[in-house]
């Protein structure tokens, strides 16, 4: 396939997913089409929907691999979601399934304040439900929602920010390598791998990461208002626990299951009959302002 070739069926792919998504609002927001976006019934019937948006694996808008080019990353995807349900008038809630080890501060608070924003001016109720794992980012973003349920076997909290870094001037001394940067300031290198970081630079990454771990701390004091913000910053100091602790801290409202998360949601958001529904193909319904790989469609 050629360059051009390629490019055409690009151009091709992104019309078609317009004219899909055009469909689907005019429709209430539903649409059944092979290969394209598509909205898939879970359980329940009757007009009234609730929508379940999955937050799975490392927080991050990296783009996904696939064998047709890559897809939009877990940020872009959820704001899609979001932008998609918003015109869909009969979108009563969220259910937020969470089964994340964390990510970027940035994705974390991008995705929260997407869902934010979204429940704010659509006026819903957001329900989340820990899996496996809901830790660091992932915490982060469970603070948009209502209520939280966690598993029995949930593992969550880490409440705190982490600046990564490893030190190789050791290992370096012992083959005789050495490192000698030109920069432009004293802080140009200040994250080098190759020697010891100054006093200095040790305070100046410090202050950075207090200020980001600030942000955290004001999420977690939004979405959990019953708790003091003595009580918080006694246990945000990157600690995991089980549900049962996070239960007892506060952090959470309730250990069960995803379907007692989904059962008050609906209680909460006053449609006790409704549809679980979730979203396919969400790429094929364009780009937005957080989409950083254009995909390419395949299957016509």
């Amino acid at each position: 396939m050629t360059h051009m070739q390629r490019r055409m069926f690009q151009w091709r792919g992104w019309i078609w997913g317009l004219t899909l998504l055009a469909a689907s609002c005019s429709q209430g927001g539903v649409l059944q089409s092979s290969g394209g976006f598509h909205e898939v019934l879970l359980m329940g019937e009757g007009p009234d929907k609730i929508l379940m948006i999955d937050i799975d694996g490392v927080i991050s808008n990296e783009p996904i691999a696939s064998p047709y080019g890559g897809l939009p990353g877990m940020t872009a995807r959820i704001r899609q979601e979001l932008e998609i349900a918003y015109h869909d008038p009969n979108i009563r809630g969220i259910l937020l399934r969470i089964n994340s080890p964390g990510g970027t501060l940035t994705d974390s608070d991008i995705i929260y304040h997407s869902l934010m924003e979204f429940k704010k001016t659509k006026k819903v109720k957001i329900v989340a439900a820990m899996g496996d794992i809901t830790a660091s980012g992932g915490y982060y973003i469970a603070m948009a929602a209502d209520e939280i349920y966690a598993h029995p076997s949930t593992i969550t909290g880490s409440i705190g920010v982490i600046m990564p870094h490893m030190e190789f001037s050791g290992l370096m001394k012992q083959f005789g390598v050495t490192a000698d940067p030109v920069t432009s300031g004293r802080f140009k290198d200040i994250d080098s791998p190759y020697r010891k970081r100054t006093p200095d630079e040790q305070k100046l990454l410090q202050e950075m990461v207090n200020q980001q771990y600030e942000l955290f701390i004001g999420a977690v004091k939004q979405g959990r208002p019953r708790m003091a913000e003595r009580q918080i910053r006694a246990i945000a100091d990157g600690r995991v626990m089980t549900a049962a602790d996070a239960k007892r801290y506060g952090l959470i409202d309730e250990i069960g299951y995803l379907d007692d998360a989904y059962k008050r949601l609906s209680e909460l958001a006053g449609f006790p009959e409704n549809r679980l529904v979730r979203y396919a193909n969400t790429w094929a319904t364009g780009n937005n302002i957080y989409t950083n790989a254009f995909p390419i469609e395949g299957g016509f």
